[in-house]
């Protein structure tokens, strides 16, 4: 309403000179000059006492000293002012100012992350570029700590920087720290950080600059989660973060609130000037050349009111704490859908981690994934967000080590004044909706523009669909999928080491190509619930979140035979005993029991297998394998006599005796597995009984295993186990109709040297055969998982292990889940596994 649109000097020029006086010098001594110029209560003695007074040594001279010596440049955006102030310097620089008398001209800017017209303008005159942001930026961080703590995450890297000074010496022209962050995620700034970087700065000569976009909210955070300013004002924040910088930029669209505007301004009589002398006529020289006369710059004289009233309201403690806390909701209402977002929430927006998004998709780089989960968003639900990730950073174009810097990440940019609640909701939907299909979310390639500068403005890309087709041997792939499941517990190292073991244990059939489908005239192992012989499992402690990944298998026979099927197992056996530490003498005193050298005609029919074999990988253990037999192998009927003489011959037949002594009519022993230690204390015998003719859901089964887990395992609690199985069941449990029997429920009983008689007890839920969809089982799970009090970093890795073994949508079918279990331990402790299968050839059909 105010705007003055004077050509020479208008109203809006002289308050918005005093606004950046008010605002970035002095603290909580503001004079707010504006508020009688928007009253309409000026006059000549106003004007002469308040506007053209002068002044000098700050970021903003007045009067004659701005004539003289100006050092406050009015671009239309912070774009012009980072050209303005780049290109001007390399042309300084080339002419000798600037220059290090032993070691030459400055060639380089170093940030803690450079916005991308920022690195762009940098590049463009001539300076090369090096970022150092704080390692850590995807790191984890504990969500109940949101918004009671923060790390800091945008901070320069201090050591690093230091080191490069050291090796660089006179090389370096500026060090620019931006706040917040935009590079890393709209990541705050400490103080100590920026404390830090002006003493670094200065120890070398050095000028600190400021990218300011988002100032105020980097004061917000400071205020809130930096020790010693919780008492001081967002003001006086202010006045001490510039107090450290020789100058800044700022793009008054950010906190300035304005529609249009970019501001230049260098501290008066600084290290700067004295390095660039004469800088300040040169670039007011460019500004009128490029831009406008220097009160106005190519702003209208409206856009420098609304800026000038725009810095005072981005400042004001309630606005920065609405701002901040509506993205900070925006970011867990996406962590509560198992959105990965990047947290702790930053200031302006929320960005998505899509490494963790596309996680086990096996997507790189630079397919582009993440710029074709933006189309799908746009084209589906018209909802705009920017990658800014391998696409925008330009990682195809990057040398190795630069690389490794750039984030993958997409940005959720939140307008000030503008969303509701309802908006986020919907956005959150559609996001969690593209994150189920994740694995059909296309790739995309570039068509133009592929090395211009700035390219996500104007390069042309093409969605590309992924191929969902395995085109690999069973080994390539399932060690594929044990990578990912490795650092989906939380440990990489594994992967090389199991993947290695799986060489060994599927070894000529591992090395051909997966199958388009099935052959049911080859053999069909049991191992897994799609017919392929892998199945993955892990083990999550409830408390501690501590994983232990495993895959089981099945030695493959040329024939479908028995003869064929005991000769690929027992020389499976051998290949790990050469290999590894290993024991087979217990092994040779129970094989006869349960690989008789000939079928009989009444088992033949029913035979499912010779032998398993699993491997689990311990880091302080190294290998763990394991051996599972069938003790029905020489007839159903003769499955307890030779699981009794089986304990009576590896001298634990009293705990046989006790699990004998809880079988019911209706239970059968249907495994029994051995560990292939050498460690005879340590290793364990295990037996599996399946109980009943019920279906599992039944109220009355599960009270009853319950009742028999505690009746001689010492840990077991059976209100745990009811409780576990009514999860696991859903709506479903209490159904008493055995006509509905689909699988059983299974119990394991370990014995060791270390438990002596008294067996640690497991209890199996087969998950797969009472769900219509693997979204049912992750439901169940979770829901129980947060009733019985596990800890957050056992949920997510569940989660995170769920999403490195599915290649699918969750909803579109059953049988990634096929086994849920819960062993319970001394002291309370309590452990899930999860046995998973890897879908070589598809989900179930539905129930």
């Amino acid at each position: 309403m105010r705007g003055d649109e004077s050509y020479g000097r208008n109203w809006g020029y002289y308050c918005l000179l005093d606004a950046f006086r008010d605002i970035f010098e002095r603290g909580g001594h503001r004079q707010h000059i504006i508020e009688k110029v928007l009253a309409g209560k000026t006059d000549v003695g106003f004007y002469q006492t308040k506007l053209l007074v002068s002044s000098q040594g700050g970021f903003v001279n007045g009067g004659r000293y701005q004539l003289e010596r100006p050092n406050f440049f009015i671009l239309p955006q912070g774009r012009c002012a980072e050209t303005l102030l780049f290109s001007t310097i390399s042309a300084m620089i080339a002419e000798g100012y600037g220059s290090h008398p032993e070691h030459g001209k400055p060639t380089t800017i170093i940030s803690n992350g450079f916005f991308d017209t920022t690195g762009a303008n940098a590049a463009v005159a001539g300076f090369q570029l090096q970022t150092f942001t704080q390692p850590g930026l995807t790191n984890p961080f504990p969500q109940e700590l949101v918004g009671k703590t923060n790390n800091f995450k945008g901070n320069l890297d201090l050591a690093a920087t230091e080191a490069y000074l050291n090796e660089n010496p006179g090389k370096v022209a500026m060090i620019l720290v931006t706040i917040t962050n935009n590079w890393a995620a709209a990541q705050p700034v400490s103080m100590a950080n920026i404390r830090g970087a002006d003493a670094l700065a200065k120890r070398h000569s050095i000028p600190l600059f400021l990218d300011a976009c988002r100032f105020a909210e980097n004061a917000y955070f400071i205020q809130r989660y930096e020790d010693g300013y919780a008492d001081k004002s967002i003001a006086d924040i202010v006045q001490e973060m510039f107090s450290y910088a020789e100058g800044f930029t700022i793009s008054l669209k950010k906190d300035g609130l304005a529609n249009m505007g970019g501001v230049l301004c260098f501290r008066d009589q600084g290290l700067f000037i004295q390095r660039y002398e004469g800088i300040g006529m040169l670039l007011k020289e460019r500004q009128i050349l490029c831009y406008g006369n220097d009160s106005y710059g190519g702003m209208s004289g409206r856009d420098l009111m609304a800026a000038s009233a725009g810095l005072y309201q981005v400042t004001d403690q309630a606005y920065l704490r609405n701002r901040i806390t509506q993205v900070q909701t925006f970011a867990q209402k996406l962590q509560a859908s198992d959105i990965a977002a990047l947290s702790p929430p930053g200031g302006h927006a929320v960005y998505l981690d899509m490494d963790h998004f596309f996680f086990g998709c096996n997507r790189k780089p630079e397919d582009f994934a993440s710029v074709g989960f933006t189309l799908e968003l746009i084209k589906e639900y018209g909802i705009r967000a920017a990658e800014a990730g391998p696409f925008g950073w330009a990682y195809d174009l990057k040398a190795p080590e630069e690389r490794i810097k750039i984030p993958n990440l997409v940005r959720f940019a939140v307008p000030r004044h503008v969303y509701s609640d309802e908006h986020f909701d919907y956005t959150v939907a559609a996001i969690k909706d593209l994150y189920d299909r994740r694995h059909t979310v296309p790739n995309a390639v570039i068509t133009r523009g592929k090395h211009m500068k700035l390219r996500h403005f104007s390069a042309g890309l093409k969605p590309v669909p992924v191929d969902q087709a395995i085109n690999d041997t069973f080994h390539g792939e399932a060690s594929r999928q044990l990578g990912y499941l490795s650092t989906a517990v939380g440990q990489d190292a594994v992967a090389e080491e199991l993947s290695k073991a799986l060489a060994l244990a599927t070894g000529e059939w591992g090395q051909t190509l997966v199958p388009k489908q099935l052959d049911p005239t080859a053999w069909v192992s049991s191992v897994s619930n799609d017919g392929s012989p892998i199945e993955y499992s892990v083990s999550i402690d409830q408390g501690t979140g501590k994983a232990e990944l495993r895959f089981l298998t099945e030695a493959q026979p040329n024939n479908n035979n028995w003869d064929n099927l005991t000769e690929a197992t027992l020389r499976l056996n051998q290949d790990i005993a050469a290999t590894y530490p290993i024991s087979l003498e217990r092994f040779e005193s129970i094989r006869d029991l349960f690989i008789p050298n000939r079928l009989s005609p009444l088992s033949q029919p029913n035979v499912k297998m010779a032998a398993w074999h699993s491997c689990a990988w311990s880091p302080s253990k190294g290998p763990q394998w394991k051996i599972y037999l069938d003790p029905s192998a020489a007839g159903k009927d003769n499955a307890v006599s030779k699981t009794r003489e089986a304990f009576r011959r590896l001298g634990l037949q009293t705990g046989w005796q006790l699990v004998e002594g809880i079988l019911g009519p209706e239970d059968r022993v249907i495994y029994f597995s051995l560990d292939m230690s050498s460690n005879k204390d340590e290793a364990r015998v295990k037996v599996y009984i399946a109980h009943g003719v019920a279906d599992a859901t039944s109220r009355s089964l599960a009270a009853e295993v319950a009742r028999k887990h505690a009746t001689i395992c010492p840990d077991a609690d059976a209100f745990e186990i009811q409780r576990f199985f009514a999860a696991m069941a859903g709506s479903d449990f209490g159904r008493e109709d055995s006509s509905t029997k689909r699988k059983s429920l299974i119990s394991c009983f370990a014995f060791s040297g270390k438990t002596g008689d008294r067996p640690v007890g497991t209890v199996h839920f087969p998950v797969d055969a009472y769900v219509q969809n693997d979204a049912e089982v992750k439901r169940r799970v979770e829901a129980y998982l947060v009733a019985t009090g596990t800890s957050p970093v056992a949920r997510v890795r569940y989660a995170m292990v769920l999403a490195a073994a599915q290649r699918r949508p969750l909803r579109d079918g059953r049988g990634i889940h096929a086994w849920v279990s819960l062993k319970q331990r001394a002291g309370g402790r309590r452990e899930n596994t999860f046995y998973l299968c890897p879908e070589i050839f598809g989900p179930h059909d539905a129930l």
